[in-house]
């Protein structure tokens, strides 16, 4: 299975048992929970979106950027929970942690698994498309809960690789 298939169908397992609505935080730490993380939101400048620590024999804590947008911040809580679950379930990693700055030229498979994960997550194939082309990218952007930017990434990253479920 490639990175972009585990990443979609670890999304796509997690929306089979949990509804992940369109806005707010609840459903996004309730997916953190499950996972045995904490979720803190602070104030980080304009530079750190968020990052995830998660130390031997300590439970994972998440931190998202408060200063920005709602929008932002789901998507950048959705990537965070992807490099949890890209590190517990594919790597089985005790020890971790993943910063993630706005304008970082570091992108790894790792920050690859949780891009393709939180835009599956957030923007699941099956109504992608049909969304996008009765709403437009704004309209589709505020049904899914996302930013203009993670949505156009979506519509890219699924012409690149279209997804059955889409289908």
């Amino acid at each position: 299975m490639l990175v972009w298939q585990a990443a979609r169908e670890s999304a796509r397992n997690i929306r089979a048992h949990i509804t992940v609505d369109s806005e707010g935080f609840d459903d996004l730490e309730r997916i953190a929970a499950l996972y045995g993380a904490q979720v803190f939101f602070r104030p980080m400048g304009k530079e750190l979106s968020g990052f995830i620590v998660k130390q031997e024999m300590a439970i994972p804590e998440i931190f998202i950027n408060a200063d920005e947008p709602v929008e932002r911040q789901r998507f950048t809580l959705s990537h965070e929970i992807g490099h949890l679950v890209e590190r517990g379930e594919y790597a089985r990693d005790r020890d971790y942690s993943f910063m993630d700055y706005r304008s970082s030229t570091d992108y790894n498979l790792h920050e690859f698994f949780a891009d393709e994960f939180a835009g599956a997550l957030l923007m699941p194939a099956s109504e992608f498309w049909e969304v996008y082309q009765t709403k437009g990218e704004f309209g589709a952007a505020l049904h899914f809960g996302v930013t203009v930017s993670a949505l156009r990434k979506r519509a890219k990253r699924l012409e690149s690789n279209p997804d059955d479920e889409a289908h």
